[in-house]
């Protein structure tokens, strides 16, 4: 049998592996449409894959974390009965959310709707699999889901919107199919779920904290890019999107990092928290210029475009502050301060919005980067201050 230091480096692995996948398909399928079409297509597929993306998150009434938390506090039942219960409560609330896509064009309406169905209820069961630390089976899940989606654009010769957003579409539904069919393959939850363990108010109650830190993250990451939409054309969209997605992608490495350890830190002390930061401090450090090297390599090779050196400047400012304040997140969250980390996003995306708006007509991608990193290092002194307090705290 393998050791549990070589279980934990498989677990790492898949992880890893599976978190590749995101710049891989982030990069792969708009290279694929712009080759195939031009940035033009893109950014108007970005008209219906934004607000989508911001739908979902909302559809997602922030689950993962409060479900991932209920799983520590409560390990005498079955997480699979938590997931499933939290997935039947937000159904109904989340119907409004999903009649929303009535506004995206007749043509795309049915496949958009399907995304969205799938996206839900895949999701849902995350939590489960990250708390079993069942990283393989998410990573043949996303892996399959994006084989179709890429053998899909290949296919349709010239893509353009419809057949891009059934391209996504079809990852989704491939990816649920996975989910489904592993859940299906588990033991019979014992939990039955006629006895409800959460109230219809109390979940959306307790899960309300999670969602606004999710969704207030969301913007604390993405609000640079929905300036751009509003400012842009849709070429200058679409080149945006693809530089801000792989710097995002980038800082996307801390969780791969952390995420593994979700159980761990929830469990470790203040100490060995801090110590563990400071060394994700000095590798994110180390990682800056080959990160600049690989950015450089594929806009410039795959893309057929340069940025100056005030980009990449921004880029690594935009980056380094996350993997310096990630780890903290999980200490704020066992000490119920989720709503200072939801603050902290918020007044981010505060200071990005404002700063796109003035940087980005002037200074082009390298005015939008910069007003996203400047979003970042104010959540870093958030975090930070955060942290004394924490220490300030008395010690059982």
């Amino acid at each position: 049998m393998a050791s549990i230091e070589q279980q934990r480096w498989q677990r790492f692995a898949w992880n890893a592996t599976r978190y590749a996948l995101g710049p891989i398909g982030g990069l792969l399928v708009p290279w694929l449409v712009i080759s195939r079409s031009d940035a033009g297509a893109w950014g108007e597929a970005l008209s219906t894959i934004i607000p989508m993306q911001i739908m979902l998150h909302v559809a997602a009434f922030g689950s993962k974390e409060l479900l991932l938390r209920t799983f520590a506090l409560s390990t005498s039942r079955d997480p699979r009965s938590w997931a499933v219960e939290s997935l039947i409560t937000r159904a109904s609330a989340m119907l409004p959310i999903a009649a929303l896509l009535a506004f995206t064009s007749a043509t795309i309406w049915w496949w958009a709707a399907l995304w969205f169905f799938s996206s839900f209820c895949s999701t849902a069961f995350d939590p489960v699999f990250i708390w079993r630390k069942n990283f393989l089976t998410l990573l043949v899940a996303d892996a399959l889901g994006l084989i179709v989606q890429v053998l899909f654009v290949v296919s349709t010769g010239y893509p353009n919107e419809e057949t891009i957003v059934l391209s996504f579409m079809m990852n989704a539904v491939s990816r649920l199919g996975v989910i489904a069919i592993v859940v299906r393959s588990w033991s019979p939850i014992h939990d039955p779920l006629d006895a409800f363990h959460l109230s219809y108010n109390s979940h959306f109650i307790h899960a309300l904290p999670f969602f606004l830190i999710g969704f207030s993250g969301l913007l604390a990451s993405r609000i640079d890019l929905y300036t751009a939409n509003a400012l842009l054309d849709r070429a200058e969209v679409g080149r945006y999107q693809i530089v801000a997605s792989l710097f995002i992608q980038f800082q996307a490495l801390a969780a791969l990092v952390v995420a593994p350890l979700t159980k761990d830190l929830y469990r470790l002390n203040l100490e060995s928290v801090a110590r563990y930061t400071r060394r994700m401090r000095i590798w994110a450090l180390a990682g800056l210029l080959p990160m600049c090297a690989v950015a450089w390599a594929v806009f410039t090779f795959l893309f057929k475009f340069e940025l100056s050196w005030g980009a990449y400047a921004s880029a690594c400012a935009l980056v380094w502050p996350v993997f310096a304040y990630v780890p903290v997140i999980n200490q704020l969250y066992k000490h119920h301060r989720e709503r200072s980390v939801m603050w902290a996003n918020f007044a981010a995306a505060a200071l990005t919005c404002g700063l796109t708006f003035v940087l980005l007509p002037k200074l082009g991608i390298a005015g939008g980067l910069l007003a996203a990193a400047a979003g970042q290092w104010l959540v870093l002194a958030w975090m930070k201050r955060e942290e004394h307090r924490l220490h300030a705290l008395p010690r059982m």
